[in-house]
């Protein structure tokens, strides 16, 4: 019965064994097959992963006009990686290597996403050509999606080989793989856009050159990134009190009926649109400074208008606040009673035990709190174009400014070369700014652990 038993099993491992080389073939047959389609005006252009891999740019001629288009590096990247990682995952399967075969797969399973992202470069590209044409159109063509299938196909048969006990696990494991691979490729995608302009502009130029005018050829982002760290840091400093002390209310005071009160309000204001946030800011809060320091003039002497970085900082504590309350009540509520009670118990008053007993025992997980919320002021465009004022300019309470978010978004429809690269390169700025915010956050967060498991 055991023979029987080994015999069966092993005739189901070379099914999965052989299904897998047939998917792979099918990926790499999907290489030769037409892959992008362009059409500007009558004229159709089917182009396939090798003529992407094997020429940089298509030549186009269209009512009298030649031109050649190029294919964007992360297009070209992208095919490679279709052909390399059907290769690769089934050389990891010879090699009973079948989690980094799966990994494969899903390499070559989220290459079209990657792909997708270049349909703009290439419009763009038409566009600048100056090639007459009424009509332009670039779509993807059967063969892409199904690398898209087999990849995800292939990685769930690859994990499912390693004797998984349920299919479920493979999926699982596949569609957390894809996760993950989206944010390699996110990273991978914003240095590929972003570095080159920097190091054509020059890295210190960059960051730390004063202007900021691309019409005359200067890229100087110091004052984006100061008025964007001032901003969070001001919403900082304005919404953490207010959200911990919140939190402290709603954990620590507050009866059930005012808690069941209040508590929905502060939820609510997570899923306010930043729009809203930004309409109030433009209605309420710019008017507000206007009148209240009418009488004041900036450091530059320029008067006071509302739009400025004052607003941006009540705008962005109002929009941190929901993040900042409900990761701080949690971090409350979860701290022991016993820790309460022994405070209590030794004659501390109730306000004693929260400042001194409480909220120490819940610094971590309040931290955690914060970090998030400096993550989404950092972060935040539409609220903040409507109430910065959008100007260069070193940034004042008083005055306007642009932040790095805002810079992206306000440019970019019209940007072109150098100057659209660059915006890119400011991407880059705000993502490694947010990359060290997310693993700030895991750092306290890991820390917070050690030190409560430590206390307990």
């Amino acid at each position: 019965m055991d023979m029987f038993l080994e015999k069966k099993e092993f005739l189901n491992q070379n099914k999965k064994f052989f299904l897998i080389i047939l998917l792979s073939i099918l990926m790499l047959i999907c290489f030769l097959l037409p892959y992008v389609q362009i059409i500007i005006n009558q004229d159709n252009f089917c182009v396939t992963s090798l003529d992407i891999l094997m020429n940089s740019k298509l030549h186009v001629t269209n009512a009298g006009s030649e031109a050649d288009i190029n294919f964007p590096n992360v297009m070209r990247i992208s095919v490679f990686l279709a052909v390399l990682s059907p290769l690769a995952g089934v050389l990891f399967i010879l090699l009973k290597k079948r989690i980094l075969a799966a990994e494969s797969f899903v390499i070559g399973a989220i290459t079209p996403i990657l792909s997708l992202i270049t349909v703009s470069d290439l419009k763009r590209q038409i566009v600048d050509l100056n090639i007459s044409s009424n009509r332009v159109y670039i779509g993807f063509i059967w063969p892409f999606f199904l690398t898209l299938i087999f990849g995800i196909a292939c990685a769930i048969f690859s994990v499912w080989l390693n004797g998984g006990e349920k299919l479920a696990e493979a999926v699982f494991f596949c569609f957390a793989s894809i996760s993950v691979g989206l944010v390699f490729l996110i990273t991978l995608y914003m240095i590929i856009s972003g570095l080159p302009a920097i190091i054509e502009v020059g890295i210190f130029n960059f960051l730390f050159g004063f202007e900021w005018d691309p019409s005359c050829g200067k890229y100087g982002i110091l004052y984006l990134i100061l008025a964007s760290l001032f901003g969070t840091f001001g919403a900082v400093i304005i919404g953490v009190p207010v959200g911990v002390l919140t939190a402290v209310f709603l954990s620590e005071i507050a009866s059930k009926k005012i808690g069941f009160f209040v508590r929905p309000i502060v939820e609510l204001l997570a899923g306010i649109p930043s729009v809203i946030y930004g309409f109030f800011g433009m209605m309420i809060i710019v008017p507000f400074i206007r009148n209240v320091f009418s009488d004041f003039r900036t450091f530059s002497q320029k008067p006071v208008v509302g739009d400025s970085l004052l607003a941006v900082m009540l705008v962005l504590a109002i929009m941190v606040l929901p993040t900042i309350i409900s990761t701080a009540e949690t971090a409350i509520r979860a701290i022991p009673k016993s820790y309460k009670e022994a405070s209590l118990g030794l004659g501390a008053t109730h306000i004693q035990t929260i400042f001194k007993v409480t909220l120490p025992a819940a610094r971590s997980g309040i931290l955690s709190g914060i970090v998030l919320g400096v993550g989404r002021a950092i972060g935040e465009t539409m609220a903040v174009i409507m109430v910065a004022g959008n100007i260069v300019n070193f940034p004042e309470l008083l005055g306007s400014v642009r932040l790095l978010t805002t810079g992206i978004a306000i440019d970019m429809a019209y940007s072109s070369g150098l100057f659209r690269q660059s915006l890119f390169g400011i991407g880059l700025v705000l993502f490694v700014f947010i990359m060290i915010v997310n693993i700030s956050f895991m750092k306290i967060s890991k820390r917070g652990v050690q030190i409560d498991a430590t206390n307990r």
